[in-house]
Protein backbone atom coordinates (compact mmCIF):
# COMPACT_ATOMS: atom_id res chain seq x y z
CA UNK A 1 0.00 0.00 0.00
CA UNK A 2 1.14 3.48 -0.76
CA UNK A 3 -0.47 6.83 -0.18
CA UNK A 4 -1.19 7.29 -3.88
CA UNK A 5 -2.70 3.84 -4.43
CA UNK A 6 -4.31 2.72 -1.18
CA UNK A 7 -6.45 -0.38 -1.77
CA UNK A 8 -8.72 -1.34 1.14
CA UNK A 9 -8.73 -4.98 -0.02
CA UNK A 10 -5.03 -5.16 0.92
CA UNK A 11 -5.64 -3.86 4.45
CA UNK A 12 -4.48 -6.13 7.28
CA UNK A 13 -6.21 -5.68 10.62
CA UNK A 14 -5.92 -4.62 13.31
CA UNK A 15 -5.20 -1.07 12.18
CA UNK A 16 -3.50 1.20 14.70
CA UNK A 17 -4.76 4.79 14.51
CA UNK A 18 -2.33 7.39 15.88
CA UNK A 19 -3.96 10.73 16.61
CA UNK A 20 -3.57 13.98 18.53
CA UNK A 21 -6.19 13.84 21.28
CA UNK A 22 -5.83 17.58 21.90
CA UNK A 23 -7.26 18.24 18.40
CA UNK A 24 -11.05 18.66 18.72
CA UNK A 25 -11.80 17.48 15.17
CA UNK A 26 -9.60 14.42 15.57
CA UNK A 27 -11.21 13.69 18.93
CA UNK A 28 -14.67 13.78 17.33
CA UNK A 29 -13.59 11.34 14.60
CA UNK A 30 -11.89 9.01 17.08
CA UNK A 31 -15.07 8.85 19.17
CA UNK A 32 -16.98 7.95 16.01
CA UNK A 33 -14.50 5.17 15.18
CA UNK A 34 -14.47 3.89 18.76
CA UNK A 35 -18.26 3.61 18.76
CA UNK A 36 -18.13 1.36 15.69
CA UNK A 37 -15.06 -0.69 16.60
CA UNK A 38 -17.10 -3.65 17.88
CA UNK A 39 -14.75 -6.36 16.56
CA UNK A 40 -11.51 -4.76 17.76
CA UNK A 41 -10.21 -4.16 14.25
CA UNK A 42 -8.86 -0.77 15.34
CA UNK A 43 -6.36 0.12 18.04
CA UNK A 44 -5.81 3.70 19.14
CA UNK A 45 -2.70 5.62 20.22
CA UNK A 46 -3.16 9.17 21.53
CA UNK A 47 0.02 11.20 21.00
CA UNK A 48 -0.82 13.17 24.14
CA UNK A 49 -0.28 10.05 26.26
CA UNK A 50 2.28 8.16 24.14
CA UNK A 51 5.35 10.39 24.01
CA UNK A 52 7.52 7.77 22.28
CA UNK A 53 5.01 7.03 19.49
CA UNK A 54 6.88 9.10 16.89
CA UNK A 55 9.98 6.91 17.14
CA UNK A 56 7.87 3.76 16.92
CA UNK A 57 6.46 4.82 13.55
CA UNK A 58 9.52 6.45 11.99
CA UNK A 59 7.98 9.92 11.87
CA UNK A 60 8.75 13.13 13.68
CA UNK A 61 6.44 14.19 16.50
CA UNK A 62 5.62 17.36 14.54
CA UNK A 63 4.67 15.35 11.43
CA UNK A 64 2.45 13.09 13.49
CA UNK A 65 0.56 16.05 14.95
CA UNK A 66 -0.15 17.43 11.47
CA UNK A 67 -2.00 14.40 10.12
CA UNK A 68 -3.85 11.35 11.29
CA UNK A 69 -1.59 8.29 10.96
CA UNK A 70 -2.61 4.65 10.60
CA UNK A 71 -0.52 1.48 10.49
CA UNK A 72 -1.99 -1.83 9.47
CA UNK A 73 -0.97 -5.23 10.85
CA UNK A 74 1.55 -5.73 8.03
CA UNK A 75 3.36 -2.51 9.05
CA UNK A 76 2.20 -0.26 6.21
CA UNK A 77 1.91 3.37 7.35
CA UNK A 78 -0.78 5.62 5.89
CA UNK A 79 -1.36 9.32 6.51
CA UNK A 80 -4.11 11.89 6.11
CA UNK A 81 -7.09 10.86 4.00
CA UNK A 82 -5.65 7.38 3.42
CA UNK A 83 -5.36 6.85 7.18
CA UNK A 84 -9.02 7.83 7.62
CA UNK A 85 -10.00 5.59 4.72
CA UNK A 86 -8.09 2.64 6.23
CA UNK A 87 -9.72 3.14 9.62
CA UNK A 88 -13.18 3.24 8.07
CA UNK A 89 -12.41 0.23 5.86
CA UNK A 90 -11.25 -1.78 8.87
CA UNK A 91 -14.66 -1.39 10.51
CA UNK A 92 -16.65 -2.07 7.35
CA UNK A 93 -17.32 1.50 6.22
CA UNK A 94 -15.11 1.64 3.11
CA UNK A 95 -18.03 2.20 0.74
CA UNK A 96 -19.32 5.07 2.88
CA UNK A 97 -15.89 6.68 2.83
CA UNK A 98 -15.37 6.32 -0.96
CA UNK A 99 -16.80 9.79 -1.61
CA UNK A 100 -13.98 11.28 0.48
CA UNK A 101 -11.50 10.00 -2.10
CA UNK A 102 -12.78 12.38 -4.76
CA UNK A 103 -10.28 15.10 -5.75
CA UNK A 104 -10.79 18.25 -3.73
CA UNK A 105 -13.40 16.74 -1.45
CA UNK A 106 -13.40 18.01 2.13
CA UNK A 107 -14.60 15.30 4.43
CA UNK A 108 -17.60 17.24 5.69
CA UNK A 109 -19.29 14.08 6.98
CA UNK A 110 -16.55 13.43 9.51
CA UNK A 111 -15.86 17.05 10.46
CA UNK A 112 -12.19 16.80 9.43
CA UNK A 113 -10.30 18.37 6.57
CA UNK A 114 -7.52 15.80 6.12
CA UNK A 115 -4.23 16.74 4.52
CA UNK A 116 -2.68 14.42 2.00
Amino acid sequence: MTTAAFDPSELKTPVTVIYDGSNAAADHEIRFLLSRNRDGRLKFVDLATASDAAGDYGLSAAAMKEKLIARDASGEVLTGTDALYAAHAAIGLAAWFEMCRLPGFLSVGTGIRPKN
